[in-house]
């Protein structure tokens, strides 16, 4: 029987057994870790966009960035190679990764027909393809090995992670519960899973700010601002929850260094902790890994503003904006609730400011996205009847009467 081994630079990979063998002894590598790696084996040197490895790795279930930056990360660090001096998985910026090692496929046995004869590359490739095609059919037909159970099991985990992620996002107190819940049910299965480790600190923190407290129980507080002037976080009570969130936010950045989402949680913990030094040093710490954060840079312009950094607080918006523009396709459902909002604080802001023109861009920004935000309407249209502009103010308002139940 042929050999199914993979040769990857040095090297060797066993798919079947999760393993990879090389310079530092034998790995084990987690079922999805071990997907990647194959997956770019078959098209060395080939790019392969993140929407292209996210279908192959966890075909309809919806998973987040962090699910491949986690996948990615992990693939490096088995295979003790660096992002940047790659020998290995090599990022290629706005495309994807490529696998720049050399990779000898498993050995396939030839016909008795073509012995003596040498095949051309291409039909070496094709009849490698053909091979693995018919064992990964043959494995499916007659139920798989022991080696299924663990995927299989993986899989279950990944989609329960996914399905924590949709209802933490949602930003309401049942929902906010409900992930909580399943990020607990995630860490039962792998007690060191960093995504769930970051998701149940985020939930936890979610709970401090917004819904907890007296002053809470008819209306969300929208942010730590809010929390703070309230005079909730200095309470006893709100000061050992946060405790706990920064507890799981550490080590969530302790099992994976390299996750971004694991920075950004430990910053929102340290932040309702009142910690915002070590809060603002955490974000830039997530943006580092991922310059396109822009949860972290809407949080470092929160953190500015409570700080007294008044300076960077709106750079911070407007980075904040521009990385939702660069990753919305990825994560509309996490960006449609914030987009607007974070477009019409910078149109607010250049008004008080004085910079009407500015502001004007702004709205119009916001409704070129959002056409019967009522907010932004609301803001044009003043500052369209402050210049004189009526005619334009009026048909705005008449828009959105025709389209909602607001009026100007």
């Amino acid at each position: 029987m042929a050999p199914k081994h993979w040769q990857i630079g040095d090297w060797c990979a066993n798919p079947n057994a999760n393993q990879i063998d090389g310079p530092n002894g034998s790995v084990e590598l987690e079922p999805k870790v071990m997907d990647l790696l194959i997956l770019l084996a078959r098209q060395p040197g080939e790019v392969l966009s993140k929407p292209e490895i996210a279908e192959a790795l966890w075909g309809n279930v919806h998973v987040n960035d962090d699910a491949l930056t986690r996948t990615v990360f992990k693939l490096r660090k088995a295979l003790g190679d660096k992002a940047r001096e790659a020998l290995y998985l090599q990022t290629v910026p706005k495309r994807g990764y490529r696998l720049i090692a050399d990779v000898t496929p498993p050995a396939v046995v030839r016909p008795a027909s073509l012995e003596g004869k040498p095949l051309p590359i291409r039909g070496l490739i094709a009849l490698g393809l053909i091979v693995v095609s018919a064992l990964v059919v043959l494995g499916v037909l007659v139920g798989g090995g022991a080696d299924d159970a663990p995927a299989m099991q993986a899989e279950r985990i990944d989609s329960r992670m996914a399905r924590a992620d949709g209802f933490y996002f949602r930003f309401t107190r049942a929902d906010n519960e409900a992930a909580l819940r399943l990020y607990e049910s995630v860490l039962e299965s792998e007690p060191d899973r960093a995504d769930a480790l970051a998701g149940l600190a985020n939930a936890l923190t979610q709970r401090v700010i917004r819904y907890t407290g007296p002053d809470a129980q008819e209306r969300a507080r929208p942010g730590v601002a809010a929390a703070l002037a309230a005079g909730w976080l200095a309470t006893p009570e709100a000061e050992a929850a946060s405790a706990r969130a920064v507890a799981f936010a550490r080590q969530a950045t302790e099992r994976d260094p390299g996750h971004a989402r694991a920075w950004r949680a430990l910053g929102l913990a340290l932040s309702a902790h009142r910690e915002f030094e070590p809060a603002r040093l955490a974000y830039e710490r997530a943006l580092v890994i991922e310059p396109d954060d822009w949860g972290a840079l809407i949080n470092l312009s929160e953190i500015s503003q409570l700080s007294g950094q008044s300076e960077h607080v709106m750079p911070y918006m407007e980075r904040a904006w521009e990385a939702m523009q660069r990753r919305y396709d990825r994560d509309a459902v996490e960006i449609g609730p914030w987009q607007s909002a974070v477009g019409i604080r910078i149109a607010e802001s250049h008004t008080d400011a004085g910079s009407l023109a500015q502001a004007e861009t702004w709205y119009r920004r916001v409704l070129a996205l959002d056409p019967l935000n009522p907010a932004a309407i609301h803001g044009l249209a003043a500052l369209l009847r402050a210049a004189g502009d009526i005619d334009a103010a009026r048909a705005l308002c008449q828009d959105l009467a025709a389209g909602t139940d607001e009026t100007c």
